[in-house]
C-alpha cells in the first residue's frame, strides 16, 4: 500500500510538474514581481503535491490514495486536454507531449525510468514555455502575438484591471487619447504632483473603474476559489496559499513578524507624518494622526520613496549623481552587480546581458530575469532608456542578475526542485545585493557615480531605503490578512469596510474620500484581481536581512550591520552559494538553517540594519513636533502682536492723512507755514531781520 502511494504521489508530482509549464505556455500572468517563472498559484499547486509524501504515516493511506487517484486523473486530463492555445508554431507541440506521455504510460518502466522520462519531458516543455514567454516579454507591439498568448476565458477581472483608463483631471469631455489617463499616466501623477485634489480626483477614479466594477465578480471568484480548496482538503482558499510556506501555524507567524517590525514603522510613519505638513497642512489633520493615502506618491501607497525629496533627513546632501557629461549604459550596472558577484564566488553570468537593449518605457515592458531551462542560458529583460536614478536603477539590475544566479545555483537539480523552497526565497537573494551595492560607501567605488559618504548622506539612504521596504511589508500583511478573512468568513459582506479597519488600524493610512460598500478597494491592486499571494513581500524581507546578518558574521564584520559589506569575502559567499544550490529539493528551514544556522523565521537583522535610522526618527520627529506645538502655541500671541501693529500703523496713516488736510486748509488762511512758497519766504525774512541782532537785511 504504501509503496503504491508513493509511486503514485511520484506521478502527481511529475505530471502536475509537466502541467504547470503546459500552464505557463497557454496563460502568461506576468506580475510584478522581476522573475517571470510561473504564477504563485502554479507554485502553489507544485508545493501542494510535493510535499504530499510527509503525509504518509497520518494513518489515512487508504483516502489518499483514492484523493491521489482522482487527483492524478484531473491531471491527466489537462496535460492531454487539446484545448490550450499555444502560440501558433507549437500547434503540434501538445500532440507530440500527448504520445509521449502514451508511451510512458504504456511501458513497465521502473521508478526511475519514469521519472527520468518525465523530467525530459517536462524540460523540454519548460523551455518551449520560456522561449514564448521571452518573445511574449520583448514583442510587445505584437497584439497578435499576445492575444494567441492568452486563454479564451482569460479572467475577467484581470482584463477589467489590465485596460483601466480614466478621463483626465479637469476634463468636460473624455473622447481621445489626450483626455484619458492610462495607469502609467496616473501612477507618474503621483509620483510628481502637489495638488491635492488632483491626487484625490485620480485615486478615487483609478478606484472606480477597477474595484468597483470588479466587486460583483469577485464575490463569484471567492466561492469558485473556496470550492477548489475544499476539493483539495483545505478549508477556504487562504489555507491553500499557506500551505505554501510549510508552516503549521502560518498566521501566528505573519502576526509576530509583523508586531515585532511594525513600532519602527509607527516611528518611520509618524516622521512622514510631519515632515509631509509642510507641503499638505490642509489635508492633514492632527487629531487623528493618519496619513491619506493620496499624498504618498504611490497610487497603493505601498511604497513612498516618491516623496523622499520632501522628508529627507538632510535635504542639503545630494543623493547619488551620474557625473557631469557623463552617462550610464545599462550594462554598466551589470558589469557592476557581475564583479560583485564574482568577489564572494559566484561565477560570472555576463552572458545573461550582454544583449541588453537600451528601450524606451512602454505600457506593456516589464523588468525580468528568464531561466530558458536548458542549464545554459539565462536572459533578463531591461526596460528603460536614460538613467537618471543611478540608485533606482543599480538596485533593480542587481535584483534582476541576483535571480540569474539564482537559476545557475540550481540548475542541476530535477525540474521539480528548480525553484525557492518556498515562494519568498527568491526575492530575499535577490534584495542583498541590492542592498549592499547602493550603499554610499561602495557607490563611491563606482567610476560612474558621484556621491558623498558621511554620516549624513548614510542617514539619507537609510531612510530611502526604509521608505520602500517597510510600507511594502506593512501593505503586504494587511492585503493578505484582508484576503484570508474574506476566504474564510462566506457571510462577510462589509468587505471595504473590513480592508480600512485593517489600514487604519495597522498602517496608520486613510481614504482620501469616503468610501462605502459599493466599493472593493482591495481590488484596484494586480495581485487581488490576479489570484497572487502578496505576504511573500514581508517574508522575503525578514529572510533578506535575517541572511545578512549571517553573512556579515561570516565577513567577521563589527560595529553597525548597515555598515557591513561581504564585497571580496568568499566565505560569506560560499554560505549564500549552499544554500542557494539546494533550490526546492529541502523544506525552506533546512534552507534558512545552511545560511543562518537558524529554522525560525527572525526579526532581528532587519531591526538591527535600520537602528542607526531608528534612533535620528525618533529625535527628530520629536524635535519637529516640538517645533509644531511651539508654532501652535505662540501663534495667538504673534497673531495678536501683528493685529496691534497694524491697528497703530493704520491709526497712524488715518492721523498724518488728516493732518495734511488740515494743513492745507489753514494755509488757504494764511496760518500755516506751509501754506505756500510765498508766504514761507515771507514769513523767513521778517523773523530774520527781528531775532538775528546787529546783521541787516541787506548783507543777509
Amino acid at each position: 500500500m504504501r509503496g503504491g502511494l508513493i509511486l503514485n504521489m511520484m506521478l502527481v508530482e511529475k505530471l502536475i510538474c509537466v502541467t504547470t509549464l503546459i500552464t505557463a505556455i497557454t496563460a502568461v500572468q506576468i506580475q510584478n514581481n522581476p522573475t517571470s517563472e510561473m504564477s504563485t498559484d502554479e507554485k502553489t499547486f507544485i508545493k501542494t503535491n510535493k510535499t504530499g509524501e510527509q503525509s504518509d504515516e497520518s494513518g489515512h493511506e487508504v483516502e489518499t490514495e483514492v484523493e491521489d487517484k482522482k487527483f492524478l486523473e484531473d491531471a491527466l486530463k489537462t496535460v492531454l486536454d487539446p484545448n490550450p492555445i499555444l502560440i501558433a508554431k507549437n500547434d503540434d507541440v501538445v500532440e507530440t507531449f500527448k504520445i509521449q506521455l502514451d508511451e510512458v504510460d504504456k511501458e513497465n518502466s521502473t521508478i526511475e525510468l519514469f521519472m527520468d522520462e518525465m523530467d525530459n519531458m517536462s524540460l523540454e516543455i519548460c523551455k518551449i514555455s520560456q522561449e514564448a514567454i521571452w518573445d511574449y516579454m520583448t514583442d510587445t507591439n505584437s497584439e497578435v502575438k499576445k492575444n494567441k498568448m492568452q486563454r479564451e476565458d482569460i479572467d475577467t477581472m484581470q482584463r477589467i484591471w489590465s485596460r483601466v483608463s480614466v478621463c483626465a483631471y479637469n476634463t468636460t469631455v473624455c473622447n481621445n487619447e489626450d483626455t484619458q489617463r492610462t495607469m502609467n499616466d496616473i501612477i507618474t501623477i503621483f509620483k510628481t504632483s502637489n495638488d491635492t485634489d488632483e491626487l484625490a480626483y485620480y485615486w478615487k477614479a483609478f478606484r472606480d473603474a477597477t474595484g468597483k466594477i470588479i466587486r460583483p465578480i469577485f464575490k463569484d471568484y471567492v466561492i469558485k476559489m473556496n470550492k477548489v480548496a475544499v476539493s483539495e482538503n483545505f478549508s477556504d482558499a487562504g489555507e491553500m496559499w499557506r500551505y505554501t510556506f510549510e508552516d503549521d501555524d502560518f498566521p501566528a507567524t505573519v502576526d509576530r513578524v509583523w508586531n515585532e517590525i511594525k513600532p519602527f514603522y509607527n516611528l518611520l510613519h509618524d516622521y512622514v507624518r510631519v515632515k509631509l505638513r509642510i507641503y499638505y497642512k490642509t489635508v492633514l489633520s492632527d487629531s487623528d494622526k493618519l496619513i491619506p493615502a493620496h499624498i504618498l506618491g504611490n497610487i497603493w501607497a505601498q511604497e513612498w520613496q516618491a516623496i523622499y525629496d520632501k522628508v529627507a533627513a538632510y535635504p542639503h546632501v545630494e543623493r547619488a549623481t551620474v557625473p557631469q557629461n557623463q552617462s550610464i549604459r545599462p550594462k554598466d550596472l551589470f558589469n557592476a552587480v557581475d564583479e560583485f558577484h564574482q568577489s564572494i564566488g559566484f561565477e560570472s553570468a555576463k552572458e545573461s546581458f550582454q544583449d541588453i537593449k537600451e528601450t524606451s518605457i512602454t505600457d506593456n515592458c516589464l523588468p525580468s530575469s528568464h531561466d530558458m531551462c536548458d542549464g545554459v542560458n539565462y536572459k533578463i529583460n531591461w526596460c528603460g532608456d536614460k538613467i537618471s536614478d543611478v540608485t533606482a536603477a543599480l538596485s533593480k539590475a542587481a535584483r534582476l542578475l541576483d535571480h540569474v544566479q539564482y537559476f545557475k545555483h540550481y540548475r542541476n537539480l530535477q525540474p521539480l526542485y528548480r525553484d525557492g523552497p518556498n515562494p519568498a526565497f527568491h526575492d530575499a537573494i535577490s534584495d542583498i545585493a541590492a542592498m549592499q551595492l547602493t550603499s554610499p560607501k561602495n557607490l563611491q567605488t563606482l567610476n560612474f557615480v558621484k556621491v558623498a559618504s558621511t554620516p549624513e548622506s548614510t542617514i539619507n539612504h537609510l531612510l530611502w531605503l526604509a521608505l520602500e521596504t517597510f510600507p511594502l511589508m506593512a501593505h503586504a500583511y494587511i492585503l493578505d490578512k484582508w484576503r484570508w478573512d474574506v476566504f474564510a468568513n462566506s457571510t462577510m459582506e462589509d468587505w471595504n469596510k473590513h480592508w480600512w479597519e485593517l489600514r487604519i488600524r495597522e498602517t496608520g493610512i486613510s481614504p482620501p474620500v469616503p468610501r462605502d460598500e459599493s466599493d472593493l478597494d482591495p481590488a484596484a491592486k494586480y495581485h487581488v484581481v490576479s489570484h497572487v499571494q502578496y505576504i511573500t513581500f514581508l517574508i522575503s524581507h525578514v529572510l533578506e536581512f535575517q541572511i545578512l546578518l549571517s553573512l556579515c558574521k561570516r565577513a567577521n564584520h563589527t560595529g553597525p550591520l548597515h555598515e557591513c559589506s561581504i564585497y571580496g569575502v568568499k566565505e560569506a559567499g560560499k554560505v549564500l552559494s549552499d544554500g542557494m544550490s539546494l533550490g526546492a529539493s529541502e523544506d525552506w528551514r533546512t534552507v534558512l538553517h545552511t545560511m543562518t544556522g537558524e529554522t525560525e523565521l527572525s526579526t532581528k537583522g532587519i531591526l538591527e540594519y535600520f537602528a542607526a535610522l531608528k534612533d535620528f526618527l525618533k529625535e527628530e520627529t520629536a524635535r519637529l513636533e516640538r517645533n509644531h506645538e511651539e508654532m501652535d502655541t505662540s501663534a495667538p500671541i504673534i497673531i495678536g502682536i501683528v493685529v496691534i501693529v497694524l491697528v497703530i500703523l493704520m491709526f497712524i496713516l488715518y492721523c498724518v492723512k488728516k493732518r495734511d488736510s488740515a494743513l492745507k486748509l489753514l494755509s488757504y488762511c494764511g496760518l500755516s507755514k506751509n501754506g505756500s512758497l510765498d508766504i514761507v519766504t515771507s514769513e523767513l525774512s521778517h523773523r530774520k531781520s527781528n531775532d538775528v541782532v546787529g546783521v541787516s537785511e541787506d548783507k543777509v
